[in-house]
């Protein structure tokens, strides 16, 4: 093989080196004449590349040129599929030309390629840039924020034109979500373009199935970020440029189980990343402790400095040396002391980069766990892998870092559990960012000073108050629909980040994952239970009301399509078991208060 495609790090000069000049396929001779000077080798068209993205089978470079932007795709795919592809002549850098040949013909804006080239082990495709452009999940992001809810419907309903007319191609996208579509930002209407063609299929006749199963990718993309109405609207413009048969109901019915299925697998394969050597985890070993730590966050934690950093294996072997030293030292504050482990808080220097974290050493309070820990991980192992669970699916927790364990002959001697502390208590207003659920709510329903000028006025708070209940009650929702249940949720282990726009709702992140465990189905009774602890700890803030409680109730029991909902019954059961519950705890406190003074005594 080729060293240019043996070795993903070469730039564009070495690339273009090692394609002899004759093997390079051209769009047409225009697209002759606009290469040449960038393909000739010369080091000032060289030295204008900039590199853009790379992974371990792709590494994109841009080229900022007097005729336009152009864009470098290089394919170094190291399996043994695309190795033996490479040699018989197939590649994903013709694929991609030919289907955008294929569907520009047919209307569907589409990167023009202007050349291509897969001899010799080299592979690599020169494409027209799409600028300026963003794309689409983060141009959906950004509206919802400002509130552009007409700019979302035009390109909702541009989504399912350029997707109809891509099916009605007879092509199917096979990594269909918004990250691969680009929106223009230069003009005042709402122009897409499909991006990332070596992805697609082609058939002669696409049926009803594979259709709704490419459809479901797009639905799990979106559905957290969409509503019913604006699915269905998306589904009935689908359908019309598509020119599907069948009728809307029938589609629905038809898409929504293959989303379901699809999410399962995408997640299950997104968990084993967790335990892996790859560019967001690695294994590390320091002092007879073995464990994982992070390198990078895909996923965006509210309030997380450390999301946004990258680290190396090295930093982190450098900053776990001594794994034990990091909880006693100088700038450690203890937090927890007590029978079920020991944490602190301190600054942990990865790299060159400081963060405050909080470090946790779990303790057994049964003997029996020194049996059950040969069979299983260890606290801080399953809080880790749970954590980023649970970033995956988009439910907001503390970033976990690092996660050590220590054992002999398979015995667990010790474990240690590095998390960020999100949240610094910033204040914002007459609210804080980074607090406690209880506190925040107190803070907003409270008395307010208002003798501050950034102070927030007596609506704002009770709104987002509001906004806090609700999102806790789809919090919950969120962690059953995923089969997570949580045996210890409660305010102190929920923390409220809210950014300091009025016009922005709060986020609720969760702290502690000790209480969190998955299970195949979570059950009726598990569902109340949830529902019946968070009940019980919004009564421990006296400024949340019986309709604040009621609000957590219908964020938990509205769902899609389900229309009006007799919440009732489930309020009285809620209530019943939340008065067994404040019993059991006055119980409780009465027998550990006796035992005090007996001891004294």
């Amino acid at each position: 093989m080729n060293a240019a495609a043996a070795n993903p790090d070469t730039g564009p000069r070495q690339i273009f080196a090692a394609s002899g000049a004759e093997d390079v396929r051209y769009a047409d001779d225009a697209a002759r004449e606009r290469l040449a000077p960038l393909l000739g080798g010369g080091a000032s068209a060289q030295a204008e590349w900039v590199l853009v993205k790379h992974n371990v089978s792709r590494t994109v470079y841009r080229c900022d040129a007097g005729s336009g932007t152009l864009y470098l795709k290089h394919f170094h795919s190291r399996s043994a599929v695309h190795r033996l592809q490479r040699r018989l002549g197939f590649s994903d850098a013709m694929c991609e030309m030919e289907f955008s040949r294929h569907l520009t013909a047919g209307g569907v804006p589409v990167p023009r390629v202007l050349a291509t080239h897969c001899r010799r082990g080299v592979e690599w495709i020169v494409t027209e840039g799409v600028a300026p452009a963003e794309p689409a999940d983060e141009w959906h992001r950004r509206q919802l924020a400002e509130g552009r809810h007409a700019a979302v419907r035009a390109a909702t309903v541009a989504m399912a034109r350029l997707i109809g007319q891509m099916h009605a191609r007879g092509v199917l996208h096979r990594d269909l979500h918004c990250g691969n579509v680009l929106v223009r930002t230069d003009g005042d209407g709402v122009s897409l373009t499909l991006m990332d063609l070596h992805r697609m299929r082609r058939r002669g006749r696409l049926s009803r199935r594979s259709r709704a199963a490419n459809l479901a990718q797009l639905y799990h993309d979106r559905r957290l970020w969409t509503t019913r109405t604006q699915r269905l609207r998306f589904l009935r413009h689908y359908l019309r440029a598509s020119a599907a048969e069948g009728a809307l109901r029938g589609w629905v019915r038809l898409i929504e189980p293959m989303a379901r299925r699809h999410s399962r697998r995408l997640y299950a394969q997104r968990d084993r990343r967790i335990l892996a050597n790859n560019r967001y985890f690695a294994r590390v070993e320091a002092r007879g402790y073995q464990g994982q730590v992070v390198l990078a966050s895909k996923r965006r934690v509210p309030g997380s400095r450390a999301a946004g950093l990258v680290f190396s294996a090295a930093d982190w072997r450098e900053a776990l040396a001594d794994p034990a030293a990091l909880l006693t030292g100088d700038g450690v504050t203890v937090v927890k002391d007590s029978a079920s482990g020991l944490i602190v808080r301190r600054t942990l220097r990865v790299g060159a980069e400081e963060i405050d974290v909080y470090v946790k050493r779990p303790r057994r309070k049964r003997a029996i766990r020194w049996v059950l820990d040969l069979f299983r991980p260890s606290r801080s192992l399953r809080a880790f892998r749970l954590g980023h669970s649970l970033l995956a699916r988009h439910i907001y927790s503390a970033l976990p870092l690092a996660a050590l364990e220590k054992r002999r002959c398979r015995f667990l001697l010790d474990s240690i559990l590095i998390t960020e502390a999100v949240g610094a208590d910033r204040p914002a207003g007459n609210v804080r960012t980074g607090m406690q659920l209880n506190r925040f709510l107190s803070r907003c329903l409270g008395p307010g000073k208002g003798d501050r000028e950034d102070a927030l006025s007596a609506s704002d708070r009770r709104r987002l108050a509001q906004h806090g209940l609700w999102q806790l009650g789809r919090l919950l929702r969120r962690l059953h629909e995923e089969g997570f249940a949580h045996r210890d949720l409660k305010a102190s282990n929920l923390l409220v980040h809210w950014d300091g726009r009025r016009t922005a709702p709060p986020e609720i992140i969760l702290i502690d994952l000790d209480g969190v465990s998955r299970v195949r189905r979570v059950s009726t009774r598990q569902q109340y239970r949830g529902l019946m602890r968070l009940n019980v700890s919004l009564l421990e803030c006296p400024f949340v009301s019986h309709a604040g409680r009621l609000r957590m109730l219908l964020g938990y029991l509205r769902r899609p399509g389900v229309g009006r909902i007799n919440f009732k019954p489930s309020w009285r059961v809620l209530q019943r078991w939340s008065g067994k519950k404040i019993r059991r705890q006055i119980a409780s406190r009465q027998k550990r208060q006796q035992a005090q003074r007996r001891s004294k005594l």
